[in-house]
């Protein structure tokens, strides 16, 4: 247990007996407080993890008499005088201990913070199911969310677990130079699968005080403060508010050295919902019992600019003209006019909304001043650039502010920014105790950076070979209301636009516009996905007008060592594409054969026949003639697509 998480009992809180993991405990609790709060924050058990407190996530699953719960769906009072087992209890059972094996040896545990609940949804499983089905785990575990792995490894080691099938070999490290394709054991594996893994909201020391952020409820608003003194001698346990005039440094941060315009509470002016504006500190109870409605907030708002690709809005940033943060250009060869010559040419366009990293830790951590140094416990993907931005807002010496990084419980760069890191710093600093934050799961969605909206419009083409020999790409970008990594998307998009492929001529501009939405920032390829939606679907498209298999036309195309890409750079190693659709051909063929049959099938009739494994049989558009012919057995011909191509011939 850690004890340096646990808290004092509740004040009128009430004995609740029942056995934990084996043993009889007595915990003093609300009985309406949730099981996970008391199990975590009472007993100090941070193997059972929290991620919405909603009953969507499943990270706090724990078996109750045997049968899987949410525990932060569950009062404390609902476990009088019953059995509940948590994952630190999966050590004196045999199919917990099965299973955290099968989770080691299969890499089943990637970031790690949704694997309690997924071993304690098993193993509530195994109990009742000597041998289940494939279907029978994925059903079980249905419950519980996992945003790094894609599901696989963890199906297949409750399988091999439910087998009792040990590894075919022990996992030791490879040897040099046989990294590649060899596995091993995970560094930090063990500490995933029992539990022992802190994370950042997993500890904090003794007496901790406790920060609530108050954020902004409108996307575009200035806003003036009242007598938030009076606030704190009124609230029992609240020790103070800060604003940004407490702020000794820069009270403003962002991602480049030249770009420092995020606020870290707003001064007078909002420009997103959800922007912090207060920071309250004090007791847990004391911070959460004060609804925004009391506190001294007068808002004025004002329409929200939405449309990131409109002119003549509204400023978002002053002197940012036409709301402009940042454009991208490549210019190689003449686009235009080997367009004009090329055999086949498509056109698309697209649009994608901006897009949740959905990792299932929400940011939390804590920070403590010891003497003139400042330590800052978060969970984060970018601790020197934290430590670099925090102590800029507190004034301090960038070697008297340390940074320790708890386990991510996934980021895939949205933990890349900082989030409480200077918030809790302040607290600390000024307060001189420690503080520690979490943020709660809406609060996590409204104030994180997300994927960037895009609207692109591209043209390709290619000769009577199916060799490319042009592009043409435009694309626009929603940065939000402040830069993060918005700059770094508008440079990287008009670079990696033509994708893995030879394109002799390229002309591709991006920008990026400030609206009022949330910061979009770093996620997984920082523009690249949504560029790759158009370019794609152009080769789909040019592929298919050529009659050449989609597969074939990306191989001949495929950069190759010695090729030049859309900069000019020529490769001179790294330029698999072409090996790897080569690998692929044997299995393609079958797929494609395995779907035109099934395509070009009589379709079951009353619900009966099953598709191919592993295809699923699409449903007729609505009003389609779903005729046959019952003397031939062919399939009446398919109703043309609704949507119009934009491809043409030439």
């Amino acid at each position: 247990m850690d004890a340096a998480l646990k808290q004092p009992a509740a004040e009128g809180g009430q004995e609740i007996r029942f056995t934990l993991n084996g043993e009889a405990v007595t915990l003093s609790a609300d009985p309406l407080e949730r099981l996970s709060d008391g199990l975590r924050y009472a007993l100090g058990l941070t193997g059972t993890k929290v991620g919405c407190n909603a009953g969507d996530c499943g990270a706090c699953t724990v078996l109750v008499d045997g049968e899987q719960v949410c525990s932060c769906l569950m009062a404390c009072g609902q476990v009088e005088g019953r059995q509940v087992m948590t994952v630190e209890g999966l050590a004196g059972d045999a199919e917990g201990q099965r299973l955290q094996q099968a989770f080691l040896d299969h890499g089943a545990a990637q970031c790690g913070i949704c694997t309690p609940g997924m071993l304690m949804a098993a193993t509530s499983l195994l109990k009742r199911a000597a041998a289940p089905t494939k279907q029978e785990v994925q059903d079980a575990l249905g419950g519980v969310l996992c945003r790094c792995t894609g599901y696989q490894k963890i199906v297949e080691a409750v399988c091999a677990a439910a087998e009792a099938t040990p590894a075919d070999v022990p996992l030791t490290d490879p040897d040099v130079g046989c990294a590649v394709g060899a596995r091993f054991a995970k560094t930090d594996g063990l500490a995933k699968v029992t539990g022992a893994e802190l994370y950042g909201a997993d500890t904090a020391p003794q007496g901790a005080l406790w920060l609530r952020v108050v954020r902004a409820p409108h996307a575009r608003a200035s806003f003036t403060l009242g007598d938030l003194d009076a606030v704190v001698a009124k609230t029992p346990g609240l020790e103070r508010i800060l604003t940004a005039a407490d702020i000794p440094g820069s009270k403003a941060f962002g991602v480049y050295p030249h770009i420092k315009d995020q606020p870290v509470l707003a001064q007078g002016r909002v420009r997103y919902r959800g922007e912090a504006v207060l920071a309250l500190v004090g007791s847990r109870a004391a911070v959460w019992s004060l609804a925004e409605e009391e506190l001294p907030i007068t808002w004025q708002p004002e329409d929200a600019v939405t449309d990131f690709c409109a002119e003549g809005q509204p400023l978002v940033q002053e002197g940012r003209a036409d709301n402009v943060l940042a454009r991208g250009f490549v210019n190689k060869g003449d686009a235009e006019a080997a367009l004009a010559a090329s055999a086949l040419t498509s056109e698309i366009s697209t649009a994608t909304p901006f897009i949740e990293h959905a990792y299932i830790e929400p940011e939390a951590g804590y920070a403590e001043r010891k003497g003139d140094v400042l330590e800052v416990w978060v969970t984060t993907q970018a601790p020197y650039m934290d430590r670099d931005e925090t102590a800029a807002i507190l004034g301090l010496d960038k070697e008297k502010v340390r940074i320790i990084p708890s386990a991510c419980g996934g980021g895939f760069g949205g933990k890349l920014d900082l989030s409480l890191h200077p918030l809790v710093g302040l607290a600390a600093w000024l307060s001189e105790r420690p503080v520690r934050c979490e943020y709660t799961r809406p609060e996590s969605m409204a104030s994180s950076t997300k994927r960037h909206a895009s609207r692109v419009t591209a043209r390709a083409g290619c000769d009577a070979d199916g060799k490319l020999t042009a592009l043409v790409f435009d694309g626009d970008f929603d940065t939000g209301a402040y830069a993060s990594w918005g700059p770094t998307v508008a440079d990287r998009v008009p670079v990696h636009c033509s994708g893995p492929y030879k394109v002799p001529n390229v002309l591709a501009r991006s920008v990026g516009r400030f609206t009022n939405a949330p910061p979009a920032g770093a996620f997984r390829g920082f523009g690249v996905p949504q560029s790759a939606l158009a370019h794609e679907a152009l080769m789909d498209d040019l592929a298919e007008q050529l009659g050449l298999d989609p597969l074939e036309f990306r191989y001949r195309n495929a950069i190759r060592v010695g090729d030049a890409t859309a900069t000019g750079q020529v490769l001179t190693a790294s330029a698999g594409l072409a090996d790897c659709l080569e690998a692929l051909r044997p299995t393609w063929k079958e797929w494609r054969a395995a779907a035109e049959a099934f395509n070009g099938a009589d379709p079951p009739r009353g619900g009966g026949g099953a598709p191919p494994a592993g295809l699923t049989r699409a449903p007729a558009p609505a009003g389609a003639a779903a005729s046959a012919s019952a003397a031939s057995g062919t399939a009446a011909a398919t109703p043309p697509c609704p949507i119009p191509r934009p491809c043409r011939w030439r």
